[in-house]
């Protein structure tokens, strides 16, 4: 029996990659920099070595998003290993855009400020720090729970910047010089916008600026509506009888049946303005009205081999993406922070907008 245990340890340790000449180092802190080093210039074996170390703490400090971004690289750059790793560890399970900047050093001070203004549009921006949460609809949600909602599962997310308001028709002519709305002004969200239309605002935008922007992931854009992942129904709180916000059922006022100035309504505690109403917005994940309960029981929401990359095939077929929040149209139900809707990547109507995420702006 003690042969046995033996061997199954053995093997074990093979598939994570802890097994003899495969991801064993000693723990220095200075093994830790060349592991980076060596990553950065596309050493597959040091990616699997550092997903490990920062997935368990080893030498660093425990950081599951970083873990999933280094084996998610070391896939895509065709380490075999890198997929056993991935799915023996459920790094699915942890949020967060993997750009190039993610395991770079941090300035001093650099995320202690509240607010970012992006240089081109002017578009200004909240932090928002990290942590895990419980996301998904409760029970005790006044709204009911949707079969596409539920059931509650843990999310890991890294800290990012969130756009304080929707984007506006002024920061959308800037870049794109034409207006697409139907109720014109320049402090009113941009709306009859498509996912597709989206990201090429996001990819001018990218150019211009030298950064990341995207479009939020459906946990970004829960974790934030709920004030950095509170027990809150709403933006504005648990309440939803005909709150200050413009949803088809809210006080509204001289704003009802169309969009109003960004930032008319009181923000959320987490200062963010508008996320219970005036326009939907898109998220940039692929709809599946099953993931939340594929990952509650440990399983992949989408295809095999699909390594959690939400920013592929950015609207270049007819996969429904997710839509988040309520609008001027929407009863408040609808208005709720863990309500999800789809809507295919080319639909355009005057109630759907958006806002924008970022990692990083140093």
């Amino acid at each position: 029996m003690r042969q046995v245990a033996l061997i199954a340890g053995l093997i074990f340790s093979l598939v994570l990659g802890n097994g003899p000449g495969f991801c064993q180092w000693d723990g220095d802190p200075v093994s830790v920099e060349r592991l980076i080093l060596d990553a950065r210039q596309g050493d597959v074996q040091a990616m699997c070595k550092l997903g490990l170390s920062y997935y368990h703490g080893r030498g660093v400090l425990k950081d599951p998003f970083k873990a999933k971004c280094w084996i998610k690289q070391a896939h895509d750059l065709g380490a075999e290993r890198a997929e056993k790793i991935w799915n023996s560890l459920e790094l699915w399970q942890y949020s967060g855009n993997c750009d190039l900047g993610f395991d770079l050093p941090v300035q001093a001070g650099a995320r202690q400020k509240k607010n970012y203004i992006e240089p081109v549009t002017g578009m200004e921006f909240v932090w928002i720090p990290g942590k895990c949460f419980k996301m998904g609809c409760r029970d005790q949600d006044s709204h009911g729970c949707d079969r596409g909602e539920s059931p509650v599962h843990k999310v890991c997310l890294d800290g990012f910047w969130m756009g304080k308001y929707e984007v506006t028709q002024e920061q959308w002519i800037s870049l794109m010089d034409v207006n697409p709305s139907r109720f014109k002004g320049d402090r009113l969200p941009v709306e009859q916008v498509s996912y597709t239309a989206c990201w090429e605002f996001i990819q001018r935008l990218n150019r211009e600026t030298g950064l990341g922007f995207s479009l939020p992931s459906e946990a970004q854009w829960e974790f934030a509506c709920t004030s950095r992942g509170k027990k809150s129904s709403y933006a504005w709180g648990r309440d939803g009888f005909q709150p200050r916000a413009n949803c088809g059922g809210c006080n509204s006022g001289s704003f009802r049946g169309r969009t109003a100035p960004v930032g008319s309504f009181s923000p959320n505690r987490a200062g963010l303005y508008d996320m219970g109403g005036n326009v939907r917005e898109w998220c940039r994940d692929i709809y599946d009205r099953d993931a939340y309960k594929n990952k509650a029981h440990g399983k992949k929401a989408y295809k095999r081999g699909d390594l959690d990359d939400e920013n592929k095939d950015r609207g270049q077929s007819h996969t429904p993406r997710v839509v988040r929040g309520g609008s001027f149209v929407d009863p408040v139900s609808s208005s709720c922070c863990r309500a999800r809707q789809s809507a295919l990547p080319g639909i355009h109507t005057y109630f759907m907008g958006f806002r924008l995420v970022v990692d990083r702006v140093d």
